[in-house]
């Protein structure tokens, strides 16, 4: 859910874990961020996820998730 309209501010997105299905909330500087992919970890069931925000339809931002095998996060 986008809380704020303007694409040069912080906005809170919510997404779903593709593992367990929770819903967590994901914070972006859209002008630092934008199509820069980011690792979070769920909430819930702790499995690291890839996020890539992107433009959507309407000026609203579309979060790209995947699931990532943490054998291939390098830090």
């Amino acid at each position: 859910m986008v809380t704020d309209k303007t694409m040069q501010s912080i906005k809170a997105l919510e997404y779903m874990c593709p593992y367990c299905g929770a819903i967590n909330d994901f914070r972006l500087n859209s002008a630092r961020d934008m199509y820069h992919e980011q690792h979070e970890s769920c909430e819930c069931c702790n499995k690291v996820l890839s996020l890539t925000p992107a433009d959507g339809i309407g000026g609203r931002i579309n979060l790209i998730v995947d699931a990532l095998d943490t054998e291939l996060v390098i830090k």
